[in-house]
């Protein structure tokens, strides 16, 4: 069995993209690939962070718990997730800017994850198509019970990912 490196990216500010990234990464371990998980740093001003308690300590938190992404990280990835939170995907949308630079990305699969379904993908999934990834969406599920828990839809897609990854590198190239 092919061994499969999963990067989950993520930037939250009060711990609902990190929930997802969590478990996008949760579903990957099920599914016996190797992760990394990264917090993207704050765009913000400081002034601005100190201004919203509950952005602070969680940020504190978060700051304690997590490293920023590494150069070295996405050119070993075979699945980068991103996950942004609802109505601002600026930094995730930055941080896939950089990636060719860091390397080849064709191949590599992405996988935008955003709370709710206010359109902050959307961008995520173009600035991935750009990168030179593959953007993979959620699948639908015939469970309404899974369709309405985000938590439980990114762990099936961290699977899935990792499903998706190890037989991509199984098949041979084609000419």
């Amino acid at each position: 069995m092919a061994a499969v490196n999963v990067l989950v990216v993520f930037y939250s500010r009060y711990g609902r993209a990190e929930r997802l990234a969590l478990a996008a990464g949760v579903g990957a371990i099920e599914a016996e690939g190797n992760i990394r998980l990264r917090r993207l740093p704050d765009d913000a001003s400081a002034e601005t962070i100190q201004a919203d308690a509950a952005w602070r300590e969680t940020l504190d938190r978060m700051n304690r718990d997590y490293v920023a992404p590494r150069p070295a990280d996405p050119v070993w990835a075979d699945v980068i997730v991103l996950a942004t939170p609802a109505g601002s995907s600026r930094e995730v949308e930055a941080y896939v800017a950089t990636l060719p630079a860091l390397g080849p990305m064709t191949g590599k699969l992405a996988a935008p994850l955003a709370p709710g379904e206010d359109g902050s993908c959307d961008a995520v999934f173009v600035a991935a198509a750009r990168a030179g990834l593959i953007a993979v969406p959620l699948a639908s599920t015939p469970d309404a019970t899974v369709e309405s828990d985000p938590v439980t839809q990114a762990r099936l897609h961290g699977q899935r990912l990792v499903q998706l990854a190890r037989a991509l590198k199984a098949s041979p190239p084609s000419n």
